[in-house]
């Protein structure tokens, strides 16, 4: 703990950053673009840095493949023209390390306490303010907090779709029914809790990536709104092929069917955060109840 909160209240401050449109746009006002790079990359290593120092599990080859990670990642779009090519491999270099979970190698803690989460939460929003900062994409609404209307949108269409998602998930048999036990507090506080967890990490970054950025792009372009929701959809449910044991088909099928949900929230919104509240229902449904 000792090693471990000081880097957690760091990385605190940078994601909240991440996530917040005015402190972005104080990072923005900085006219070098391979300055405001080169502080993403800093701030990036910082707190493995506090964290491996102080526990005493700082390993030179892991500094060196994490430096190398950040530093693709922050400079990507200093180094590279503005073009669909360019923005694929960005999106490619941004998944590769989370499903291939080498964050775990990299953040080693000196008993068996999971650390990796401390890169999880950097690599999202090192992700994030490349894309929105360097790259000045525009995704639609973006943050951490719906207003109203997205939050009833939101809702709304996880009311309608969630008995389909369950249906699909008990039929494939990715999920086995299992209600929760304990005093009802507990659980509505477990449940509040993974809301927002899922709200505020989860939902955040994947509804960032896949609907503000493939999908927005996907209708930039002219494309339909049945393909761009089909393709991000598709790509969703693939990322998800990781999840538990590779190849995980029962899980992939059904978060196709929930990305085609949540492509269809966004595209009638236009709002990143409408898709989110939907989203993060869904996680915490599966979460509590399966």
């Amino acid at each position: 703990m000792t090693a471990a909160l000081p880097a957690f209240l760091v990385e605190a401050i940078f994601y909240l950053g991440a996530g917040i449109e005015a402190s972005r746009a104080s990072l923005d006002r900085i006219h070098i673009p391979r300055l405001k790079a080169l502080l993403l990359w800093v701030s990036a290593l910082l707190p493995y840095c506090i964290f491996s120092i102080a526990a005493g599990t700082f390993n030179r080859n892991a500094f060196y493949l994490l430096a190398m990670l950040t530093g693709l990642l922050a400079f990507w779009h200093v180094l590279f023209p503005r073009r669909a090519a360019y923005d694929l491999g960005f999106l490619v270099i941004a998944a590769a390390p989370i499903i291939l979970h080498v964050f775990q190698r990299i953040y080693r803690s000196p008993d068996d306490t999971r650390i990796d989460v401390l890169g999880h939460l950097m690599w999202i929003r090192l992700g994030i303010a490349a894309l929105l900062i360097l790259r000045e994409w525009r995704p639609g609404a973006f943050g951490f907090w719906p207003d109203r209307k997205e939050w009833r949108t939101g809702l709304l269409w996880y009311l309608i779709f969630v008995v389909p998602l369950v249906v699909l998930a008990l039929a494939t048999h990715d999920v086995r029914f299992e209600p929760p036990s304990g005093p009802g507090w507990k659980v509505a506080i477990s449940a509040i809790g993974t809301f927002f967890g899922s709200l505020w990490v989860v939902a955040f970054s994947e509804e960032l990536f896949f609907r503000g950025v493939i999908e927005r792009f996907l209708l930039s372009k002219g494309r339909s709104i049945v393909v761009a929701i089909a393709v991000s959809a598709v790509l969703f449910g693939m990322a998800h092929l990781a999840t538990g044991q590779f190849p995980n088909w029962r899980r992939a099928l059904t978060a196709i069917l929930l990305g085609v949900v949540l492509g269809v929230v966004y595209a009638r919104t236009e709002s990143v955060r409408a898709s989110m509240v939907t989203h993060a229902f869904v996680v915490t449904t599966w979460r509590v109840i399966f």
